[in-house]
């Protein structure tokens, strides 16, 4: 599911310029918390490398008179993103993958409607593999069709609400789940910015511009990954949800290279499999005795992290 809102990311994204951004993760080791024996019964470390590349095939400037500044875009989008997991001391039968692996490719189109109004809309595939080589994936298995249909109603020049549509065939037949859409960029002086987004997971970002080069950022990001895959015969999916809190410098190099480094704590690193039935998806793993979910997570680590975005 989360990457059916990954396409819409890239909808957004592709409407300026063509970009490409590289990022490595590392999340230290912590112990495994077994919602269903209730009990921590291994631990493990994460390293999470990440490439993506926005390229728009045809561009219509927009109108001079338009406040906000919309294009009419035809693009591709292509990203991957390759996990190692290094665990330990987990239990015959309850072991979690060493790697995931996923990939995606999806062509963009994206037009202004009415005064305040755009569309976004994307189609493409992506494979959710429990391993990091191109043999491993299998159309019928981890290959999944996908798209989006979103409305966005530009409330301000820096405010932005949609919702939709998002279709995909991970249950083996197609599926529309509700899509929803929110961007905002503000600021509260010249140094002070606030960027908060719903349209990859959950960005929160608040900013200090240093200097022209040099900014300064408290991120808060929740996102994810999955793999599709056979476990005692059965088809499964495989899902581990992030969540990060940490400080982060940017560095910019003239006026198209930008370099994040990240130094903060993952707080949540769930991992769970489920059969690939859409019961499952709202199945709880375990309950405690006054009828509330758990799930099985790490427990909080360091996180550390860096990357490079061209436009």
């Amino acid at each position: 599911m989360n990457k059916l809102i990954t396409l819409i990311t890239l909808l957004a994204a592709v409407a300026t310029s063509a970009q490409i951004s590289v990022k490595t993760e590392y999340i230290s080791s912590s112990k495994f918390y077994d919602a269903v024996a209730d009990a921590n019964t291994g631990d493990g470390s994460a390293m999470i490398y990440s490439v993506g590349a926005l390229v728009p095939l045809s561009m219509q400037a927009p109108k001079e008179d338009d406040p906000y500044q919309r294009p009419t875009v035809w693009g591709v989008g292509l990203n991957g993103t390759f996990v190692k997991m290094d665990n330990h001391n987990f239990p015959i039968g309850k072991e979690l993958p060493s790697q995931v692996m996923n990939l995606g490719v999806s062509a963009i189109h994206l037009r202004p409607l009415k005064t305040r109004w755009s569309m976004l809309m994307a189609l493409g595939a992506g494979s959710y593999t429990p391993e990091n080589r191109l043999s491993s994936i299998h159309i019928g298995e981890n290959v999944v069709a996908n798209g989006a249909l979103v409305f966005v109603w530009h409330w301000r020049h820096n405010l932005e609400i949609g919702g939709g549509v998002a279709l995909n065939n991970s249950f083996g037949y197609p599926m529309v789940f509700p899509a929803f859409y929110f961007k905002y960029n503000g600021a509260f002086s010249d140094k002070f910015t606030i960027e908060v987004g719903s349209i990859d997971g959950l960005k929160v970002a608040l900013g200090y511009n240093y200097r022209e080069n040099l900014s300064l950022k408290l991120i808060a990001n929740m996102g994810g990954y999955s793999a599709y895959l056979r476990r005692n015969g059965e088809k499964e999916m495989f899902s581990q949800q992030t969540f990060v809190v940490g400080l982060q410098p940017e560095f910019k190099i003239g006026k198209h290279v930008s370099i994040p480094l990240t130094v903060g704590g993952s707080f949540i690193r769930s991992g769970r499999y489920r059969e690939r039935k859409l019961s499952a998806m709202f199945a709880s793993e375990a309950k405690n005795e006054d009828g509330t979910s758990r799930s099985s997570q790490f427990n909080p680590a360091l996180y550390f992290a860096a990357g490079v975005t061209i436009k």
